[in-house]
């Protein structure tokens, strides 16, 4: 017989991205000059929604290489707050 624990955790990954007026103006080739640092600032200062941004940047096929910034060092792995269950798997031969 083998015991099976299984440990349910809530995982948190980050990643970064550094944006650049250049990036705002590829998901935006229509903009003037203009828009496109207006939409910068926006960004910026949270009037735009990145999420909004992201979408619009997938729209045009345009798809970002995000940074890893975390290590596998989950945060329920070392406080707790993670379910833990119990299987039994019959390994024995009948």
């Amino acid at each position: 017989m083998r015991i099976i624990m299984s440990e349910w955790h809530q995982v948190e990954r980050r990643m970064g991205l550094e944006i650049t007026v250049d990036d705002v103006n590829d998901v935006y080739p229509d903009m003037t000059a203009e828009e496109v640092e207006q939409r910068y600032e926006e960004l910026k200062s949270g009037e735009y929604a990145v999420e909004d941004f992201i979408g619009d940047a997938e729209n045009q096929d345009i798809y970002f290489d995000w940074d890893w910034l975390d290590e596998d060092d989950w945060w329920t792995m070392r406080k707790g707050g993670y379910d833990v269950t119990y299987e039994v798997e019959d390994t024995e031969d009948d």
